[in-house]
């Protein structure tokens, strides 16, 4: 839990500002692990609510969707988001201080890593993956399984050369 003091801008004008260093290690946000967040926040007080502003930088760990072997990834990511004041649900606001003006920001960066993290995340570009028949990681070594690569849909007509019928 990251949580900041932001009841001195409850009772301010808008216009008025707060700045922090996030500089947090190894994080569990609920369904999503990472090393560590680095980066500074400016909390801006506004018409109706806080709003957060930063740049964040973070490793998310991830798993290979070829070899299968977890790995860091590195992002960095731009935070814009409006924080609700207590006691006043504005629609389309998702976040909000809790009564004594304090703010966990944990469920927006989880939120943020999620978007960081690619559909199918790979160690390395060129990551050779698994083979399919004995599970060998091919980054390592090769293996002595001999794969055909068959286009299903072409397995018709390869039958027909060399002759055998079903």
């Amino acid at each position: 839990m990251v949580e900041f003091d932001l009841s001195p801008l409850l009772g301010v004008r808008p216009g008025e500002q707060l700045e922090f260093e996030l500089d947090e290690g190894p994080q569990r946000l609920e369904d999503v692990s990472v090393s560590f967040f680095h980066g500074s926040l400016t909390f801006t007080r506004v018409q109706g609510g806080i709003l957060v502003e930063g740049q964040i930088e973070t490793q998310i760990e991830v798993v290979c969707v070829r070899c299968l072997k977890p790995f860091l990834l590195d992002a960095t990511f731009d935070l814009e988001e409006t924080i609700g004041l207590p006691g006043r649900p504005r629609p389309g606001i998702t976040y909000a201080l809790t009564p004594e003006g304090w703010f966990d920001i944990a469920p927006l960066l989880r939120e943020q890593v999620w978007v960081e993290i690619p559909i199918k995340p790979l160690c390395r570009p060129d990551c050779r993956g698994l083979c399919p028949v004995c599970g060998q990681d091919l980054n390592e070594g090769t293996c002595d399984c001999h794969v055909e690569r068959v286009d299903p849909r072409m397995a018709v007509l390869a039958s027909l050369l060399t002759g055998e019928r079903e």
